[in-house]
């Protein structure tokens, strides 16, 4: 009877066994993922960067808006039909990409300056749980943020077009829906791409200077360059590309509005690609 037992119990886990490691994994994903929403929950900056970002979006949208309808009726007839309420009012996107990028960034830059990354990868060793967790939760505050802030903007710029008799649009417009969306779905992108850049490079300050030349100043200075590289530049890249989707003048040279969202999904999918790599094999 002993000896019966003892080949029972030594019998192995059927092959089915292994399905069982599967709700585990995700019980520890999410508990991993409950970590990570706490520490951006309780981070500062976090709280700062979002109502900022949303007040900041909302001044710029009056202001743009109020001084673009004034001089509405000063402009010439090409100059009045290629006018763009929704891209006018949500102009401060410029801006906000920025603010979601850093708070993207600062979800991992602030943990190897505080050294606390140490406890954070002791605690959970599998590395890519853990930045897959962070990007999970950067990604679901990012898109219902960028759309407040997205929505805030277009209702402050169009009142402020529709009290100067300006052309404005209301949310049962097709564009205006989709730029307000899409304005969320850009601002998710750019929060991830600032996680990627700052797993890389680890540095808080290395990455918001990144971000303001990658988003901003190629950006700026993208007409000016010279022949084919001022040309694939204006149209392929990410920032600028991905710009398209608050647009609702459509220039023919430049990538459609959800086009124009490919480019800059795709680099940061690349980005990520390469953060998860370093962030496995670097030490911390």
């Amino acid at each position: 009877m002993e000896l019966t037992t003892r080949r029972r119990d030594a019998t192995p886990a059927p092959m089915g066994g292994s399905v069982s490691a599967r709700p585990a994994t995700w019980k520890a994903f999410g508990q991993c993922a409950r970590a990570e929403w706490i520490k951006i929950r309780t981070m500062r900056s976090s709280v700062f960067v979002m109502l900022g970002t949303l007040a900041l979006c909302a001044g710029l949208a009056a202001l743009n808006c109020s001084s673009a309808g004034a001089g509405f009726a000063d402009l010439t007839a090409a100059e009045q039909r290629d006018f763009d309420p929704l891209a006018t009012s949500l102009r401060g996107y410029l801006l906000a990409q920025i603010a979601f990028g850093l708070l993207g960034g600062l979800m991992i830059t602030s943990e190897y300056g505080a050294r606390t990354i140490v406890g954070t990868l002791t605690s959970v060793p599998h590395r890519g749980r853990v930045l897959a967790a962070k990007a999970v939760v950067l990604a679901g505050l990012a898109v219902p943020v960028g759309l407040l802030v997205s929505s805030t903007g277009f209702v402050v710029g169009q009142a402020s077009l529709a009290a100067t008799d300006a052309p404005h649009l209301t949310l049962s417009d097709h564009v205006a829906l989709r730029g307000v969306a899409g304005g969320s779905l850009y601002l998710a992108l750019a929060a991830l791409f600032g996680l990627a850049l700052g797993t890389v490079i680890r540095s808080t300050t290395a990455t918001v200077t990144t971000l303001f030349g990658v988003m901003l100043i190629v950006q700026a200075f993208a007409p000016a360059l010279p022949g084919p590289v001022g040309d694939w530049a204006s149209r392929y890249w990410p920032s600028i590309a991905g710009g398209q989707i608050i647009t609702s003048y459509r220039d023919p040279d430049l990538l459609g509005p959800w086009a124009g969202l490919v480019p800059m999904a795709a680099t940061v999918a690349a980005l990520l690609t390469v953060a998860f790599v370093v962030f496995r094999n670097r030490d911390a």
